[in-house]
C-alpha cells in the first residue's frame, strides 16, 4: 500500500494542482493539517481535497478558524458552501490507522500538543516518540520535510507543497510505501 503525506498547503490551490498533477499512483493521501490559512480560507484548495477524498486533520491554522476566529468564519458561512468548510470543521486533530501491518499516526505539530510544537530533523523531541506504539508518526507544522527513525518508529513530516522552510526553492510532499516500509520525499517547483 502507498500512501501519499502532504502538509501545510497553506490555501494554495495552484501548488496543490502541481502536487496532484506530480502524484504517481498511491492508494491512500492524507494531509496532515492547515490545508487553508487562519485567515485565508480557499474554497478551490478544500474542494480539490474533497474531490481527491483526502484523509485531512486539523492544524493550527483550522482550529484557529474554527475555534478563535468567529467574525471570519461568519463571513466564510456567508461566501462559501457549508460541504467546504464541514471537510475542515468535522475534520479531527489526529487520525490513525492500521495497514499493511503498520499503525500509524498522524497529527499536526507533536503527539503530545496537537497545534503547537515543533519537531525538526535532529530534535531531542524525536527521543520521546520513540515509545509511542505505532510504526509511524505524521507530522506537519514546521513546513520541513523530514524522515526520522527513532527507536521502532519512523518519523515522518512531508514538509509543504507551498511555503518550504528548509532552504529549498522547491515545494514537498511524500510517499509512505508501507510494504516496503521506505518513505521518499518528492520536490516540486513553486511558481
Amino acid at each position: 500500500m502507498k500512501i501519499a503525506l502532504v502538509s501545510d498547503i497553506h490555501a494554495n490551490a495552484a501548488a496543490l494542482k502541481r502536487l496532484f498533477d506530480d502524484l504517481p499512483s498511491v492508494d491512500r493521501i492524507l494531509c496532515a493539517g492547515d490545508a487553508i490559512s487562519e485567515y485565508r480560507f480557499c474554497p478551490e484548495t478544500v474542494d480539490q481535497l474533497r474531490l481527491a477524498d483526502v484523509q485531512c486533520i486539523q492544524g493550527n491554522h483550522e482550529h484557529v478558524l474554527f475555534e478563535r476566529n468567529p467574525a471570519y468564519l461568519r463571513k466564510c458561512r456567508a461566501e462559501y458552501p457549508s460541504e467546504l468548510l464541514d471537510v475542515l470543521e468535522k475534520a479531527p486533530t489526529s487520525f490513525e490507522m492500521e495497514a499493511a501491518g503498520a499503525k500509524l499516526l498522524m497529527i499536526h505539530a507533536t503527539p503530545w500538543s496537537p497545534f503547537s510544537g515543533y519537531v525538526n530533523p535532529g530534535s531531542s523531541h524525536l527521543s520521546r516518540m520513540a515509545t509511542l506504539p505505532h510504526d509511524f508518526i505524521i507530522l506537519g507544522h514546521t513546513h520541513v520535510p523530514m524522515v526520522e527513525k527513532t527507536g521502532t518508529v519512523t518519523v515522518i513530516n512531508p514538509g509543504s507543497c507551498s511555503e518550504p522552510r528548509d532552504g529549498s526553492r522547491h515545494g514537498s510532499y511524500a510517499i509512505l510505501d508501507l510494504e516496503r516500509r521506505e518513505t521518499t520525499i518528492r520536490r516540486l517547483r513553486l511558481d
